[in-house]
Protein backbone atom coordinates (compact mmCIF):
# COMPACT_ATOMS: atom_id res chain seq x y z
CA UNK A 1 0.00 0.00 0.00
CA UNK A 2 1.40 3.48 -1.18
CA UNK A 3 1.47 6.79 1.28
CA UNK A 4 -1.35 8.85 -0.35
CA UNK A 5 -0.21 11.36 -2.71
CA UNK A 6 -0.59 15.59 -1.92
CA UNK A 7 -0.92 17.01 -5.21
CA UNK A 8 2.13 19.85 -5.32
CA UNK A 9 1.54 22.01 -8.44
CA UNK A 10 4.88 21.66 -10.88
CA UNK A 11 6.81 24.53 -10.88
CA UNK A 12 10.76 25.30 -11.63
CA UNK A 13 11.22 24.97 -7.91
CA UNK A 14 9.23 21.98 -7.39
CA UNK A 15 11.20 20.09 -10.41
CA UNK A 16 14.71 21.65 -8.96
CA UNK A 17 13.61 19.73 -5.35
CA UNK A 18 12.64 17.13 -7.28
CA UNK A 19 15.86 16.49 -9.45
CA UNK A 20 18.37 17.13 -6.75
CA UNK A 21 16.51 14.44 -4.19
CA UNK A 22 16.34 12.09 -6.98
CA UNK A 23 19.73 12.90 -8.07
CA UNK A 24 21.36 12.01 -4.89
CA UNK A 25 19.50 9.24 -4.10
CA UNK A 26 21.06 7.91 -7.67
CA UNK A 27 24.34 8.49 -6.93
CA UNK A 28 23.68 7.49 -3.51
CA UNK A 29 22.57 4.10 -5.24
CA UNK A 30 25.51 3.24 -7.31
CA UNK A 31 28.02 4.05 -4.98
CA UNK A 32 28.99 0.14 -3.54
CA UNK A 33 26.44 -0.96 -6.22
CA UNK A 34 28.55 -3.35 -8.04
CA UNK A 35 30.02 -5.02 -5.04
CA UNK A 36 26.39 -5.32 -3.85
CA UNK A 37 24.92 -6.80 -7.20
CA UNK A 38 27.90 -8.38 -8.75
CA UNK A 39 27.79 -6.11 -12.20
CA UNK A 40 28.89 -2.18 -12.60
CA UNK A 41 25.39 0.37 -12.81
CA UNK A 42 24.14 1.72 -15.67
CA UNK A 43 23.33 4.89 -16.59
CA UNK A 44 21.33 6.52 -13.48
CA UNK A 45 21.47 10.87 -14.58
CA UNK A 46 18.48 13.17 -14.64
CA UNK A 47 19.79 15.61 -17.81
CA UNK A 48 19.03 19.31 -18.02
CA UNK A 49 17.21 20.26 -21.07
CA UNK A 50 18.53 21.23 -24.46
CA UNK A 51 17.15 23.96 -26.47
CA UNK A 52 15.26 21.52 -28.56
CA UNK A 53 13.66 20.13 -24.95
CA UNK A 54 12.06 23.44 -24.47
CA UNK A 55 10.97 25.02 -27.75
CA UNK A 56 9.25 21.39 -27.69
CA UNK A 57 7.93 22.46 -23.99
CA UNK A 58 6.27 25.81 -25.75
CA UNK A 59 4.82 23.54 -28.41
CA UNK A 60 2.89 21.73 -25.89
CA UNK A 61 1.45 23.86 -24.04
CA UNK A 62 -0.27 25.49 -27.19
CA UNK A 63 -1.52 22.46 -27.74
CA UNK A 64 -4.01 21.59 -24.83
CA UNK A 65 -4.02 22.79 -21.44
CA UNK A 66 -4.07 19.04 -20.24
CA UNK A 67 0.09 19.35 -21.66
CA UNK A 68 0.61 22.49 -18.99
CA UNK A 69 2.43 20.32 -16.70
CA UNK A 70 4.16 18.19 -19.08
CA UNK A 71 5.13 22.02 -20.46
CA UNK A 72 6.40 22.97 -17.35
CA UNK A 73 8.41 19.30 -17.03
CA UNK A 74 10.27 20.23 -20.45
CA UNK A 75 11.11 23.31 -19.60
CA UNK A 76 13.09 22.38 -16.66
CA UNK A 77 14.62 18.55 -17.12
CA UNK A 78 15.59 16.56 -19.83
CA UNK A 79 15.75 12.85 -20.53
CA UNK A 80 15.98 10.99 -17.35
CA UNK A 81 17.48 7.19 -17.16
CA UNK A 82 17.12 5.25 -14.23
CA UNK A 83 19.04 2.31 -15.22
CA UNK A 84 19.46 0.42 -12.38
CA UNK A 85 15.86 0.60 -10.12
CA UNK A 86 13.26 -1.89 -10.21
CA UNK A 87 13.29 -2.98 -13.89
CA UNK A 88 14.63 0.32 -15.17
CA UNK A 89 12.68 3.38 -16.24
CA UNK A 90 13.40 6.10 -19.37
CA UNK A 91 11.53 9.38 -19.66
CA UNK A 92 12.36 10.63 -22.98
CA UNK A 93 13.35 14.61 -23.60
CA UNK A 94 11.04 16.96 -24.36
CA UNK A 95 12.05 16.89 -28.08
CA UNK A 96 11.68 13.10 -28.58
CA UNK A 97 8.44 12.94 -26.54
CA UNK A 98 7.16 15.75 -28.71
CA UNK A 99 7.13 13.67 -32.04
CA UNK A 100 5.94 10.47 -30.28
CA UNK A 101 1.91 10.40 -29.82
CA UNK A 102 -1.16 8.17 -29.38
CA UNK A 103 -4.75 8.38 -29.55
CA UNK A 104 -6.15 7.02 -26.08
CA UNK A 105 -9.64 6.83 -26.42
CA UNK A 106 -9.70 6.83 -22.62
CA UNK A 107 -8.00 9.70 -22.08
CA UNK A 108 -10.27 12.36 -22.88
CA UNK A 109 -9.10 12.34 -26.58
CA UNK A 110 -9.25 16.31 -27.12
CA UNK A 111 -5.27 15.58 -28.22
CA UNK A 112 -3.37 12.48 -29.01
CA UNK A 113 -1.11 11.26 -25.54
CA UNK A 114 2.52 12.15 -25.45
CA UNK A 115 4.31 9.14 -24.99
CA UNK A 116 6.66 10.06 -22.11
CA UNK A 117 9.07 7.19 -21.72
CA UNK A 118 9.30 3.40 -20.87
CA UNK A 119 10.37 0.85 -18.28
CA UNK A 120 12.73 -1.79 -19.16
CA UNK A 121 10.35 -4.34 -20.44
CA UNK A 122 9.40 -1.75 -22.96
CA UNK A 123 6.01 -0.97 -20.92
CA UNK A 124 5.10 2.32 -22.20
CA UNK A 125 3.96 5.64 -20.40
CA UNK A 126 2.01 8.70 -21.45
CA UNK A 127 0.15 11.32 -20.45
CA UNK A 128 -3.12 11.70 -21.97
CA UNK A 129 -5.33 15.06 -22.82
CA UNK A 130 -6.76 14.52 -19.34
CA UNK A 131 -3.39 15.21 -17.96
CA UNK A 132 -3.15 12.07 -16.24
CA UNK A 133 -0.32 9.51 -16.61
CA UNK A 134 -1.36 6.54 -18.57
CA UNK A 135 0.98 2.65 -18.59
CA UNK A 136 0.50 0.19 -21.76
CA UNK A 137 -0.59 -3.13 -20.39
CA UNK A 138 2.51 -5.23 -22.35
CA UNK A 139 5.28 -4.15 -24.81
CA UNK A 140 3.66 -2.24 -27.35
CA UNK A 141 1.43 0.54 -27.88
CA UNK A 142 -1.75 -2.13 -28.68
CA UNK A 143 -1.97 -3.97 -25.53
CA UNK A 144 -4.14 -1.08 -24.59
CA UNK A 145 -3.61 1.56 -21.89
CA UNK A 146 -4.29 1.70 -18.21
CA UNK A 147 -4.97 5.61 -16.42
CA UNK A 148 -1.82 4.86 -12.95
CA UNK A 149 -1.84 8.67 -12.04
CA UNK A 150 -4.26 11.61 -11.42
CA UNK A 151 -1.25 13.66 -12.92
CA UNK A 152 2.51 14.21 -13.96
CA UNK A 153 3.28 15.05 -10.17
CA UNK A 154 2.15 11.88 -9.05
CA UNK A 155 3.93 9.86 -11.47
CA UNK A 156 7.60 11.67 -10.51
CA UNK A 157 6.70 11.29 -7.01
CA UNK A 158 6.12 7.35 -7.51
CA UNK A 159 9.52 7.24 -9.67
CA UNK A 160 10.92 9.59 -6.29
CA UNK A 161 9.97 6.74 -3.92
CA UNK A 162 10.80 3.90 -6.74
CA UNK A 163 14.90 5.16 -6.15
CA UNK A 164 14.40 5.06 -2.57
CA UNK A 165 12.61 2.18 -2.22
CA UNK A 166 15.34 0.40 -4.09
CA UNK A 167 18.04 1.85 -2.71
CA UNK A 168 16.33 0.21 1.10
CA UNK A 169 15.46 -2.87 0.12
CA UNK A 170 16.41 -3.46 -3.15
CA UNK A 171 12.87 -4.26 -4.41
CA UNK A 172 11.19 -2.43 -7.46
CA UNK A 173 9.40 0.44 -7.70
CA UNK A 174 6.03 1.44 -7.47
CA UNK A 175 5.40 2.64 -11.44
Amino acid sequence: MRAPYEPVPLTAASLASWREEVSAALCAMTCGFEEKYGYGPGENAIHPPEAGDRAAAGRLAAQSAAFTDLAVYYSEIGAVHMSDVGNAYFLHSGARALGERIDLPGAGGTAPAVLIGSDGGGILFAVGSDGAVWRSRGASEEAGFDRITNDLGEFLDLLRRSVHRFNESGQPGFV
